[in-house]
């Protein structure tokens, strides 16, 4: 019974959005409900945020026919009665979910605030978008009108799970791995579609290569379009060199290469030298044939090309040596992105607890963990912040760091963070 007011008030909603042509809206609230079979408390938090909203589509639909009605000089009280009622019963339709009954379904000392800071962030991140951006960025929109709304919905919910999973640092190791490889699954097939013929997965219609390297050196070489370097500056200041372990696109490739040999070795002492010299090497090149006027032919073969020299160098030297080559030795942005995180505030640090066992050396993928790292208490300039090393640190010694904030709390705070903008990414991440 304590359900039935809520869902009532959601087919309403279906039935207002039918009326108004509104397919994406509908499913939008045919959907709500059933979202509390997960059973959690920011769940059903998040719920009652929803039936807010939809009060408030209502009292927006109401503040509109009363100012048709009265241009046109018609009555409007009895309107007003009926629509405020029910903008109210939707109001309160989440109420119930407060009872004893609700509550004794929840898991006991089930916390509230990850899953539903994620799920709040990423509305703050896709709302703006679905609302201003005229190029219908959130993918379902342009598919079936109002869909965006539907999908920033899913793919909140989506950033609540993960972060309430992500309370407990064993996970991280379990479950990074598998939604970073979603998020480049998910944008590789949009490509792959979209090259095959379905325009609409495409953000512009136009074909742009997936190199991460392209972010910075596309704009170099044309002098303009520096919406993809805006996103990535924006996204490493959010969660520093983050974007590395949970964001970029082809990432997760290397990483999955990487995993094929159980305990990483150790990589040459001339890395960090190479890695420097061929980000010199390829954005001078950029800027070189923009500059003599080269034409994107050319200099589209010569990025497919270092690309597919990247793909080749995970399936062979990070296959050998247990470390994520291409990420930490062949990217340009993995070095702007640990240098240009380090205006990010967070940090990683070892404690005084840290018995030297080894145990985290052997977790790192990214070349930042060797023993000589571990007895200066700081992982090595090429950590990415990706949280593997916590889940196997016997000790908990390694510790995510803010200003100010207990590690526990920094630690909760970056997994939404870096949860929610994974979630909203997937929503707007296309070529």
């Amino acid at each position: 019974m304590r359900y039935i007011l809520l869902i009532l008030c959601s087919m309403i909603l279906v039935a207002h959005h039918s009326r108004g042509g509104e397919p994406g809206l509908m499913g939008l609230w045919l959907t709500v409900p059933f979202a509390l079979l997960m059973k959690r408390r920011w769940v059903d938090r998040a719920v009652q945020l929803m039936m807010l909203a939809g009060a408030l589509e209502w009292f927006l639909t109401l503040r509109t026919l009363v100012e048709i009605r009265q241009e046109i000089g018609l009555p409007y009280l009895r309107m007003v009665v009926i629509l405020g009622g029910v903008a109210l019963l939707t109001a309160l339709s989440g109420l119930p979910l407060e009872t004893r009954g609700r509550k004794s379904r929840l898991p006991q000392n089930d916390p509230v605030g990850p899953g539903l800071s994620a799920f709040l962030l990423v509305a703050f991140l896709l709302v703006p978008v679905q609302i201003f951006v005229d190029l219908q960025a959130i993918l379902a929109e342009r598919f079936l009108p109002t869909a965006g709304w539907w999908e920033a919905f899913l793919l909140a919910m989506y950033a609540g799970w993960l972060a309430d999973k992500l309370r407990e640092p064993r996970q991280i190791k379990r479950l990074r791995p598998r939604v970073w490889l979603l998020f480049s699954v998910v944008f590789f097939v949009q490509l792959v579609l979209g090259v095959s013929g379905v325009e609409k997965l495409l953000m512009t219609g136009k074909l742009h290569l997936p190199v991460p390297a392209l972010i910075a050196a596309g704009p170099l070489y044309r002098g303009s379009g520096l919406f993809m370097a805006i996103l990535f500056s924006a996204s490493v200041l959010l969660v520093g060199p983050g974007w590395c372990s949970w964001l970029c696109y082809i990432g997760a490739w290397d990483n999955y290469a990487a995993r094929g040999r159980k305990r990483p070795g150790a990589l040459p002492k001339w890395r960090p030298r190479a890695r420097l010299g061929i980000l010199i090497l390829v954005f001078g090149t950029a800027f070189a044939l923009g500059r003599f006027g080269v034409g994107t032919w050319t200099a589209g073969w010569l990025a497919a090309g270092f690309g597919l020299v990247g793909v080749g160098i995970m399936a062979w030297w990070s296959r050998r040596t247990g470390h994520m080559t291409h990420c930490t030795t062949w990217c340009p942005m993995g070095w702007v992105a640990t240098r240009l995180g380090k205006v990010s505030p967070w940090r990683l640090k070892i404690s005084d607890t840290c018995t030297d066992c080894g145990a985290c050396t052997a977790a790192c993928r990214f070349d930042a963990l060797y023993p000589e790292d571990v007895l200066k208490r700081v992982p090595a300039e090429a950590c990415t912040l990706c949280g593997d090393c916590l889940s196997h640190c016997p000790t908990s010694s390694l510790e995510y760091r803010l200003p100010g904030v207990s590690p526990t709390r920094a630690r909760t705070i970056y997994l939404v963070m870096v949860s929610a903008m994974h979630a909203a990414w997937i929503g707007v991440a296309r070529l």
